[in-house]
């Protein structure tokens, strides 16, 4: 058995148990006091959660397996919070250990930072629950409104990183995604689309190039 296949049985085990852990405290409460959701309830929900979410249930795992790879992603999703720090962690990880996505060294160095997020992210979490409520009250306003922007500058600050690799295929996509996003809103187009439009103009713009650098460098030999 190889090591994905390792990665792959050890996940679906793992997560398949936090799914049904999941399930434990509204089964308590149901049992205990006798509140129990009706089926139709449980669909409004259900289908309020998809239509809200569901595009990211798509677009989230395949835009970031590549740099989290299968373990740091079965890791990811089952402690959550996958785009605003797990996600981060790896590919800060693996800019500073100076090792490329999609590779074997990058899964490696990228579940790694995933796993240390966890521990950090928790030990953080546990901190300021038990502080937090103190502490944030005090802090002056611009600095607790300033919250908001901290996922849109991680997120920026990734794709500066990964646009630099490729010049050409950064300046497209941004380019791309800036008119999607202006012409998208003008035609009352939802945000989960453009975001699939983007990532897929993303994935054709660098395919396009690389088929060009590869039949340049065939055409020069």
């Amino acid at each position: 058995m190889t090591f994905d296949q390792k990665v792959i049985r050890n996940g679906r085990i793992t997560v398949g148990i936090a799914c049904i852990a999941n399930f434990v405290p509204a089964l308590y409460v149901g049992l205990k006091y006798g509140v129990q959701p009706s089926i139709s309830v449980l669909l409004q929900l259900y289908g309020a959660l998809a239509a809200t979410y569901g595009i990211t249930w798509i677009i989230q795992p395949i835009a970031y397996y590549p740099t989290m790879g299968a373990a740091g992603s079965y890791i990811g999703w089952l402690a959550g919070s996958c785009g605003d720090i797990r996600m981060p962690a790896a590919a800060m990880a693996q800019k500073i250990v100076g090792v490329e996505p999609g590779t074997h060294e990058g899964d490696v160095i990228g579940t790694l930072g995933v796993a240390c997020s966890v521990f950090v992210s928790a030990s953080l979490i546990t901190l300021f629950v038990i502080i937090g409520n103190q502490v944030i009250p005090m802090l002056p306003s611009f600095i607790t409104g300033s919250f908001s922007y901290i996922l849109p500058s991680l997120f920026g600050a990734i794709f500066v990183d990964n646009a630099r690799k490729n010049l050409k295929a950064g300046l497209f996509t941004f380019v791309a995604g800036i008119a999607l996003l202006y012409f998208g809103k003008k035609i009352g187009m939802n945000s989960a689309i453009i975001n699939i439009l983007v990532i897929a103009v993303g994935i054709g713009v660098s395919r396009v190039l690389y088929v060009q650098n590869k039949n340049k460098e065939a055409a020069a030999k």
